[in-house]
């Protein structure tokens, strides 16, 4: 008798329960079903998602199954004896399998209506599949398949027919005999040539041959009478067909990443076009037909030409009034702006370019334009615009009608004034202005009262804007490389609130021979610095600690990490923490304060000058000889060193309490607690020559 653990620990064993359970279940719902409903619902046989290996043998006694889902499970084959006994399946599904090869006898379901066979490994159908005559519906997804049957075309009655990411090279010669598809799938695939009777699919509707190998369209392609969408991105097509029956019907049409230089005359006549696609071809010049805007100004709603050569739009572009997205610019998606171009190159845009009223989208980045029309700010609807990297010196008046606008990006131009009501932009959110000309800002700025995002690096401003302390949303601003006379750490750039410490702009990538500590969370000792004649009082006086290359060779044998600076030119080695830093980390801020001296050293012996990266050096006496008491000196200095190693989180659970929870260590490893150095000593001049060979 089997019990729940011996289930339990056995899977296969459970899992054939699971399969008796359901064929017991399906037979009595057949004896029990009276309705015509009802018998066709029990009808059903479902047994994916089991780990079945092989068919059931069982199932083939089920001889009235008229709709039997094998997906996701284990199989690698089907047995021959289902296409002899299971004559009345309607519906077939074997997805998510290991199927290599299908029975050769399965053409003798002859009542099969629909067939899915996706994501298995087959590379071939029988020379039988020709006589499913009923098949409507075929999902060949993701398999490896080369050819197709030659007499594939006889399954007259197929509908849709999806071959997705296989292997295909070419389709069989009478493909365009199955007059009543409607659907065609062949992308990601391998093809290269379409048959020429291609356009005998006389009911095709959406047809779908990206990512292939096309070079050219059959003749006859333009002979489709009814397509409504068409994508043929991702190929190598030259032109498309002089003629196109299905223009007035027309609603999608992709052919993205072709090498197109012209357009033919029936783009003029799509009457019912809604989305067009021709990004990153190589369209020149003015490509849209005069007579585009006036066909299409009711039902376009995107356009995107962006990556081409296009010099001009038709003068009557703003009778596209349903458009709402529009792209001219780059065809490449980026964060930041490249210094070559990938857009176009318009120099102006039409007058009457206000008029699309509708338009909420454009992207106009990476041309050549000089200025923007006064109609500009007509753009009622507009809430995304990109003109970055243009010409443009100046903005018209009207911009500042744009009271939806919610992201404006303006980066590399050549803009030295803004619009003195350019706080009128009630709803902007993110702005970039970086890489211009600005002297200044106008005094309407501090209006922008939604502003989060500022970015105002590079431009030509000498004094901190006077706007900006009304901008109290602001959670991201830059304003580096700026011509302020304010030292460089006084000036604000990029505060945010970021979900971990902001990393420590001092801390260097790369520096001589040694690994950083915060990078590769190496233990790190913090050395008391001896104290300086201020600090020591007569009523007590500690003897300083004397370090010599026993302590150092201590710390290299535990792999720490010693940070070393460029500081004087005699060749001495100052480490370096450095000095009045502040970092902003959200709501909580931090200072450190590192400085320290002593009076019997000189300055020239024990001051390094100041790095870029370490604003301030601390002083340090130089290294005393020290002899240890005892042979085994290592043993003896960790029993008794004096100092600690703090250790800091990042991210303070709620647990923690206590000051120590509320202190960062802002660098790059923002989840295992890591040792910071806090003080650092001088080491010997050639000491590390080993290290600062190249």
């Amino acid at each position: 008798m089997e019990t729940n653990s011996d289930v339990d620990e056995n899977p296969d064993l459970a899992n054939d329960r699971s399969l008796q359970d359901i064929l017991s279940r399906f037979k009595n719902q057949q004896l029990s079903s009276n309705h015509k409903a009802e018998k066709e619902e029990n009808h059903v046989l479902c047994l994916k998602s089991l780990d079945l290996s092989s068919f059931p043998e069982s199932v083939l006694d089920l001889t009235h199954v008229e709709h039997l889902v094998l997906d996701h499970n284990s199989l690698d084959s089907l047995p021959g004896q289902l296409c002899n006994t299971l004559t009345h399946l309607g519906v077939l599904s074997v997805m998510g399998n290991d199927l290599e090869t299908l029975p050769a006898s399965f053409g003798n379901l002859t009542l099969l209506r629909e067939l899915h066979l996706g994501e298995n490994c087959l590379q071939e159908l029988p020379d039988s599949f020709s006589d499913l005559k009923e098949l409507r519906k075929l999902y060949l997804t993701g398999n490896e398949l080369r050819t197709l049957p030659c007499d594939f075309g006889h399954l007259e009655h197929l509908e849709i027919f999806m071959v997705d990411e296989n292997h295909l090279k070419t389709l069989p010669k009478m493909f365009g005999s199955l007059r009543r598809l409607e659907t065609f799938d062949a992308s990601n695939n391998k093809l290269e040539v379409l048959p020429e009777l291609f356009g005998g699919l006389s009911c095709l509707k959406v047809l779908n041959l990206s990512s292939n190998k096309l070079s050219c369209l059959p003749e006859s392609f333009g002979n489709l009478p009814r397509l409504q969408e068409v994508e043929l991105s991702g190929n190598s097509l030259s032109f498309l067909t002089k003629d196109l029956k299905s223009s007035h019907c027309l609603k999608k049409l992709y052919v993205d990443n072709n090498v197109l230089k012209e357009l033919p005359s029936w783009v003029g006549l799509l009457s019912s076009i809604q989305e067009m696609s021709l990004r990153d071809n190589k369209l020149m010049n003015q490509p849209l037909p005069e007579s585009f805007p006036a066909c299409s100004g009711r039902s376009l709603r995107l356009l995107d030409l962006s990556g081409n050569f296009i010099t001009a739009l038709p003068a009557s572009m703003g009778q596209l009034e349903t458009l709402e997205s529009l792209h001219l610019g780059s065809a490449i998606g980026e964060l930041e702006r490249r210094h070559f171009q990938n857009g176009n190159w318009l120099c102006v845009l039409p007058e009457n370019f206000g008029r699309l009223r509708h338009l909420r989208r454009v992207h106009l980045d990476e041309n050549q334009l000089t200025h923007l029309p006064e109609s500009f700010g007509d753009l009622s609807s507009l809430e995304f615009l990109d003109v970055g990297q243009n010409w443009l010196k100046e903005l018209p008046n009207s911009f500042c009608h744009l009271n939806n606008l919610q992201f404006c990006q303006l980066s590399k131009n050549h803009l030295q004034l803004l619009p003195s009501n350019f706080g009128h932009l009630s709803s902007l959110v993110d702005l970039r202005l970086d890489n211009n000309m600005l002297g200044e800002l106008p005094e309407s700025f501090a209006e922008l009262q939604t502003l989060r995002t500022l970015d105002l690096f590079c431009n030509e401003l000498r004094e901190v804007p006077g706007a900006l302390k009304y901008l109290t949303n602001i959670t991201r601003l830059d304003m580096d490389k700026n011509k302020f006379s304010l030292p460089p750490e006084l000036v604000p750039n990029i505060i945010f609130k970021p979900t971990y410490a902001a990393r420590d702009p001092r801390l260097q990538d790369s520096w001589r021979g040694r690994n950083r500590a915060d990078r590769n969370k190496v233990e790190v000792l913090k050395l008391e610095p001896l104290p300086s004649e201020e600090e020591e009082t007569d009523e007590e006086k500690e003897e300083p600690i004397q370090w010599n290359d026993s302590i150092l060779r201590q710390a290299m044998a535990k792999s720490m990490s010693l940070w070393r600076a460029h500081t004087s030119d005699e060749g001495s080695h100052t480490r370096v923490e450095g000095s009045h830093t502040g970092i902003e980390n959200g709501p909580m801020s931090m200072t450190f304060n590192s400085q320290f001296s002593d009076g019997d050293v000189s300055t020239e012996e024990s001051t390094g000058t100041t790095s870029p990266e370490s604003p301030v050096s601390p002083t340090f006496p130089s290294a005393i000889s020290f002899v240890p008491e005892t042979e085994n000196w290592e043993d003896e200095i960790e029993d008794t060193c004096p100092w600690e190693m703090p250790v800091y989180y990042r991210h303070p659970s709620r647990r923690d309490k206590g000051p120590s929870a509320m202190q960062f260590v802002p660098c790059e490893d923002h989840v295992e607690p890591v040792t910071r150095i806090r003080f650092l000593y001088t080491v010997e001049d050639g000491q590390f020559e080993d290290a600062d060979e190249d």
